[in-house]
């Protein structure tokens, strides 16, 4: 069996080890120890191979290669400078293998490659800069910055306290939580997320958004799927051209469209702008002076709540089309409160309602098409 070369540069305070090694050698691992103290650095940086992260309390990063290929006897190398631990195995064009690595718990990650995993086991203090261009990226709970992305696998994470950017081109997001700002990105994937602390903006080309309370403003959309939130603290856009919105809470502006959805409201005490092309819209709106509101489709139901105490002015609109003009009849406006002035004009084909609640207020219209209006009273 080969012996392998080990070859110590002492320069200026840096270290450095080089494995030149290949599958035909026999021994398919290998292993080095460096003494650090916790908050340095690991920079790594693979042509190819998946990485895979563990803390513990050793002021130690312990580093384990196996089944490392390198078709052109090039050599992995590992330099230590200061607090700074480098692995590179840039200049190899084999297999790659597996890099299996200890490091204190509070420590910062830049991690690189082209072919394979990231895997990042036990609770991490500090930051992470995670890429791969083939692999999936998982990662524990992290008390730091996180950017992380991958273009062909999925990323799934534990809590994160820190700000956050986190994207794939081909799979899922799964956060379980975050304290601080979030962005997520996916070109074919579900966005998962558990309570957001401060700002969310999340966009999906190709799945459902799913998301807990979100402490700031939220900027979720989707081209292909639904879109549940909890209770927004800020402003809110939420859209999809193909599923279902729902907000189950709200007191900021509020904007909530989908082509080809319901839209569901619940809770909300600010400004609310939803739309649909192609279904029904409920919501629970309390007035809040905060400015108008508007609910409009284009073939669904509207049913909006309000409580009976609300100072409001809502106008109501139904407007028939097509061959469903002969049956204008089958359509109403019903409200458990008084109208002010109400219309039905054939000619135009139109059915209105004005209400003036509690000596008027905030603005509310409501539009459909060939479908009824339900205004009712909101019990709390």
């Amino acid at each position: 069996m080969k012996q392998f070369t080990l070859v110590i540069l002492l320069v200026l305070g840096t270290s450095t080890y080089v494995f030149p090694h290949t599958a035909a050698d026999g021994d398919p691992t290998e292993s080095k120890s460096f003494t650090v103290s916790p908050g340095g650095n690991l920079e790594l940086s693979l042509n190819s191979g998946d990485i895979r992260i563990a803390t513990w309390e050793k002021n130690e990063v312990s580093v384990r290669i196996s089944n490392y290929e390198d078709d052109d006897h090039d050599a992995v190398r590992m330099t230590q400078q200061g607090n700074t631990i480098h692995i590179t195995d840039r200049d190899s064009w084999g297999e790659g293998g597996r890099f299996d690595i200890s490091i204190p718990s509070r420590f910062n990650l830049d991690l690189q490659t082209s072919n394979g995993d990231i895997i990042i086991r036990g609770k991490l203090t500090g930051n992470i800069t995670g890429q791969t261009s083939a692999g999936n990226i998982r990662f524990d709970d992290v008390d730091g910055l996180v950017d992380a992305h991958t273009s062909g696998g999925d990323v799934k994470t534990g809590k994160i306290t820190g700000k956050a950017t986190l994207a794939t081109s081909g799979g899922e997001i799964d956060v379980a939580s975050s304290t601080s700002e979030l962005e997520l990105r996916s070109s074919g994937g579900d966005l998962k997320v558990g309570n957001v602390g401060k700002s969310l903006h999340a966009k999906t080309a190709g799945g459902d958004i799913i998301i807990g309370d979100v402490g700031g403003e939220a900027v979720v959309s989707t081209a292909g799927g639904n879109v549940r939130v909890g209770k927004v603290t800020g402003e809110a856009s939420l859209s999809t051209a193909g599923g279902d919105v729902e907000l189950k809470g709200g007191n900021g502006n509020i904007r909530a469209a989908t082509s080809g959805g319901n839209v569901i409201l619940t809770n909300l005490s600010g400004s609310v702008d939803a739309r649909t092309s192609g279904g029904d819209i409920y919501a629970e709106l309390v007035p809040s002076g905060k400015g108008k509101s508007r609910l409009a489709t284009a073939a669904g139901t509207i049913d909006l709540r309000v409580p009976e105490n609300a100072k409001a002015t809502i106008n109501a609109r139904i407007r028939i089309r097509g061959s469903w003009r002969d049956q204008r009849d089958e359509y109403s406006i019903n409200s458990d409160f008084k109208a002010v002035s109400s219309s039905r004009n054939k000619d135009d084909d139109e059915i209105s309602a004005k209400y003036v609640l509690n000596g008027g207020g905030e603005e509310i219209t409501l539009d459909t098409v060939n479908s009824d209006i339900e205004i009712r009273k909101l019990n709390k």
